[in-house]
């Protein structure tokens, strides 16, 4: 499996595969509701939900005061063994666990792995 990532073959066929379905769409071999068929039924303009400058404030506002409110020291033990089981390739469920009811933030657990493993970039092979 690692050697098809690597190579790009899972990526290849899923980029055949999704060629292959939009030429079936044009084509109208495949009719999609809304898409190819029955077009007409959709009218006006949807409305898009725009989250406003002062939602972003208030969510840092309590991220800041939960982050002033939990035990530190807990979240950085539970963070710590989440590392170890990251590099011992132990169960990694219960170290997770142990970091989110310590109030660990999904960007701390995050980063405590990708510190340990890096990112993965998928190379584009098209």
């Amino acid at each position: 499996i690692l050697r098809g990532i690597e190579d790009g073959w899972f990526t290849g066929e899923i980029a055949e595969s999704a060629f292959r379905h939009q030429q079936a769409l044009e084509k109208g071999e495949k009719r999609i509701v809304g898409v190819n068929a029955h077009t007409g039924s959709v009218t006006g303009d949807l409305e898009i939900l725009r989250v406003g400058h002062e939602v972003e404030r208030d969510q840092v506002r309590t991220l800041g005061e939960r982050r002033a409110k939990r035990d530190g020291t807990a979240v950085r033990a539970a963070l710590d063994g989440l590392l170890a089981a990251a590099r011992d390739g132990s169960g990694m469920i219960e170290p997770m666990l142990a970091a989110v009811r310590a109030e660990a933030t999904l960007g701390e657990i995050c980063g405590v792995l990708r510190e340990e493993w890096g990112a993965y970039t998928e190379p584009a092979v098209f």
